[in-house]
This record gives C-alpha cells, structure tokens and sequence, in this order.
C-alpha cells in the first residue's frame, strides 16, 4: 500500500484540530473548577462544558478533514463524433 500524504490545506486542518483538542484541556478545568466553586446552577458552569465540547467536536471535524485521500480514478473519456 502507498503511502499516502497531506497536502498544505490537509496540514493546517491536522495543526488546527491539534489546537482544539490542546485549548479543550484548560477549558475543561476551567470547568471542572466552576463545577467546585459555583455548582451546576449557575450559567457559567454548563456553558464551559458546552465550550469544552465544541473543541473536542471541531478537533474531531478538523481531523477527518486532514485524513490523506487517495487519488480519484481516471476516468475513460469517449467523444462521439
């Protein structure tokens, strides 16, 4: 099997859903703190929870997008004339 590689777009996406999955981990104890300190009830709680799960689902998108394809096959091309 060849090995497949990224192209420059499917490079930034791979640097991009890296960066998401790393920016998720402070939200996450961002949240895990407001969980101690404020409780569920209060709005910031469930909105850092929600953020932290953006992140995970971007990096997540971000990634699939970055996966190496192989090339489409050729297609046969007749002209009637």
């Amino acid at each position: 099997m060849k090995h497949l590689k990224r192209h420059i777009g499917q490079k930034i996406a791979l640097a991009a859903a890296v960066f998401c999955a790393l920016i998720a981990l402070p939200i996450f104890g961002g949240f895990i703190w407001l969980l101690q300190t404020r409780g569920i009830d209060d709005t910031w709680t469930p909105s850092a929870l929600t953020t932290v799960f953006f992140f995970l689902f971007c990096a997540v998108v971000l990634y699939v997008l970055s996966r190496p394809q192989p090339p489409l096959p050729v297609e046969s091309v007749t002209v009637n004339d």
